[in-house]
């Protein structure tokens, strides 16, 4: 079965949980695309041109889930982040947790790097349908309205997770919008945890 980040839910209010997730390490690569939907179309095939075989080593690697997408884009404060426009997307796949930064086969494709995440807090809410820039937005607008109404302070850019090949039917698709959470320490009380081959709802 596919492999997933063994994160474990620290609080759920409706479609939005807040997780710890342990360390792992990213394969990424950098889209320059004006939507989301674009992006992740072109990043998975570079990235999964890699896991399919397209390394050194011709060395095969497990899929995993979600694959990640972020903008970056560099605006003025006082303005509003918009997704219209051309900007820079980096689409990244989860590693299994098997290898390491030295086990990883070398890849073929230079536009591709890795990243060692550490451990980190992220907000997540989840949406169904296709990477559309409504969706992302109306999405990213809740999330924002719970993180202020909380108290919670982010770091970092928005991340559009999604859970399903591209070509999966958006109404049946899984998808998320998240941002990591800044802690000063270890998140201590854990309600649910979700294992390595799959995730559970309830």
């Amino acid at each position: 079965m596919t492999e997933t980040p063994d994160y474990s839910v620290i609080r759920k209010e409706n479609a939005i949980e807040l997780r710890q997730y342990p360390a792992y390490i990213k394969a990424e690569t950098t889209i320059i695309d004006k939507t989301y939907r674009k992006a992740i179309f072109k990043g998975f095939k570079i990235l999964a041109g890699y896991i399919f075989g397209n390394n050194i080593k011709t060395e095969k690697i497990a899929m995993t889930t979600p694959v990640q997408v972020s903008q970056s884009q560099k605006i003025a404060m006082t303005k509003p982040v918009t997704i219209s426009g051309d900007g820079n997307y980096t689409v990244a796949f989860i590693m299994p947790s098997e290898y390491t930064l030295e086990t990883l086969p070398i890849p073929r494709e230079g536009a591709i790097r890795f990243t060692k995440v550490p451990p980190h807090t992220m907000a997540a809410i989840r949406f169904s349908g296709y990477f559309q820039g409504a969706r992302i937005k109306n999405g990213r607008q809740r999330l924002s309205a719970w993180l202020e109404k909380e108290g919670l302070e982010t770091q970092g850019d928005f991340i559009v997770a999604g859970y399903n090949p591209p070509w999966v039917p958006g109404f049946l698709a899984r998808n998320e919008v998240m941002i990591e959470i800044k802690t000063g320490g270890s998140q201590a009380v854990f309600v649910k945890s979700h294992g390595k081959h799959g995730m559970t709802d309830g």
